[in-house]
């Protein structure tokens, strides 16, 4: 059975009101975020971090100017700074951030469904893929968490990237491909290094829609050129190869391929089933091949899926295809100290939800299918909603996550210090020993515990 849509066009009055619907949802869902405190690496970020308190400070980044660490993310850090809005300024800054995200998400998907055999459906296609984008409660990590700042705002200019590459691909427009890609590139680039897999994601939108490989390389090798130029920068500074070099120690090469199939298997079951969302999961570094049997078959059986259904069901091997490269590969060579967060899905995710709506609108009538899909973003509102409160305060948040990581010494110490923080010293006490029991090299516990008691 092959995916065909109706011809029709998406008129401008039909994309305004889609933007209308876009940005309501967004409101919805996060004017409770608006309330949100500095949490965890906040304060070392931004708070306590002079290099984003003034331009001064800002040029010098770490005695590298403009050429420092993630220059543009401090850069936005620190035009909020000095507005003086103080915290509300950051979480509205986020929120439209996000909300430009879920209008980028919404072209991607009408250039997706253009690129189809008919693309009568693809509006409506992309405007259920866009809402899911801008509701689901996944995303908290990277809206209302002031420093997940980093992926949302890379992930501007990285779909942005990608919009552009998919407006101009068969329109011979070498400016915007040649030139307009790879800005868009590098300024994703100076957000966040993890923006390298955008040449991954361009050859997966090729591969996909069955683009030879003379016609890709002719359209991307301007971006892959940047990638090469990138790397060697990462590579001849001395921050970044400082911090390459501390993750590759942290694990061989067949543990890395173990812990990221883990890491997908998870991420994978948190867009799926949002129900329980941690924002520091314990989940283990393993250091061999064989003790992710499970994760691994699961990748395997992800890479099949995706080639059978890459003719009949583009959508689907799409949506696997694109989660892969951006949750699997960079890690296996540069392993993260933190297995999984919640806000890798920002940018891996969306074609998921471009998926589960194309079958929607497949198998179901028009009238039929808004029902269920409906459904869907009610309560997906409700525990974005619903996890926003847990970012009100840092005894909120990582009570929380003390419920769904009660095995792991970091996020009691956490805890303990919001308590110590909130003047409740025997509350403190507690989560510090706990934090002790379940790491007796727990430096931070120890030096927090020791100090509880003094003025």
């Amino acid at each position: 059975m092959c995916w065909t849509w109706r011809s029709s066009v998406s008129r401008p009055e039909t994309t305004v009101r889609h933007g209308l619907l876009l940005a309501l949802a967004v409101a919805l869902c996060y004017a409770n975020a608006l309330g949100g405190v500095f949490q965890f690496d906040d304060y070392k970020v931004i708070v306590d971090n002079p290099s984003v308190h003034s331009w001064d400070a800002w040029h010098s980044n770490d005695g590298q100017g403009i050429f420092g660490i993630r220059p543009l993310l401090k850069l936005s850090y620190l035009v909020n700074w000095i507005s003086g809005w103080g915290v509300v300024g950051f979480h509205a800054v986020n929120l439209a951030i996000h909300l430009v995200n879920t209008w980028l998400v919404y072209r991607l998907a009408l250039c997706f469904g253009a690129d189809l055999p008919d693309p009568a459906k693809a509006p409506r296609v992309a405007l259920g893929t866009a809402l899911l984008f801008a509701v689901h409660p996944a995303n908290t990590e990277a809206v209302t968490y002031v420093c997940g700042r980093s992926v949302s705002l890379m992930a501007f200019f990285y779909l942005a990237a990608v919009w552009v590459y998919a407006e101009s691909r068969d329109q011979k427009h070498p400016f915007k491909l040649h030139v307009l890609v790879p800005a868009l590139f590098a300024l994703a680039l100076s957000v966040k290094e993890t923006a390298v897999t955008l040449v991954l994601a361009l050859l997966v939108w090729e591969l996909v829609l069955g683009t030879d490989w003379r016609r890709i390389w002719q359209r991307q090798w301007s971006s892959w050129l940047l990638l090469l130029a990138g790397a060697l920068y990462f590579l001849l500074n001395a921050n970044y190869l400082a911090h390459m070099q501390r993750s590759l120690e942290l694990n061989t090469l067949s543990g890395n391929i173990a812990t990221q199939a883990l890491a997908f298997s998870y991420l994978l079951h948190q867009w799926a089933w949002p129900l329980w969302l941690d924002i520091d999961p314990d989940l283990p570094l393993l250091t061999s091949v064989a003790s992710a049997a499970v994760p691994l078959a699961g990748l395997a059986i992800t890479l099949w899926l995706a080639y059978l259904t890459r003719r009949q069901r583009p959508w689907i091997s799409f949506a696997l295809l694109w989660a892969v490269a951006h949750l699997v590969p960079l890690y296996m060579v540069l392993p993260r100290l933190d297995v999984a967060n919640d806000r890798q899905l920002y940018l891996a995710a969306w074609p998921l939800g471009l998926a589960l709506v194309s079958e929607l609108t497949l198998l179901l009538p028009r009238r039929s299918y808004r029902w269920p899909l409906g459904g869907l973003l009610l309560l997906l509102v409700f525990l974005t909603v619903a996890r926003n409160q847990d970012y009100t305060s840092e005894i909120a948040l990582w009570e929380a996550t003390v419920k769904l990581s009660p095995d792991k010494a970091r996020v009691h110490n956490n805890l303990g210090y919001a308590y110590r923080l909130a003047g409740r010293n025997d509350d403190a006490r507690r989560e510090y020993t706990t934090a002790l029991r379940l790491d007796p090299e727990h430096i931070k516990a120890q030096y927090n515990l020791e100090r509880l008691d003094l003025p």
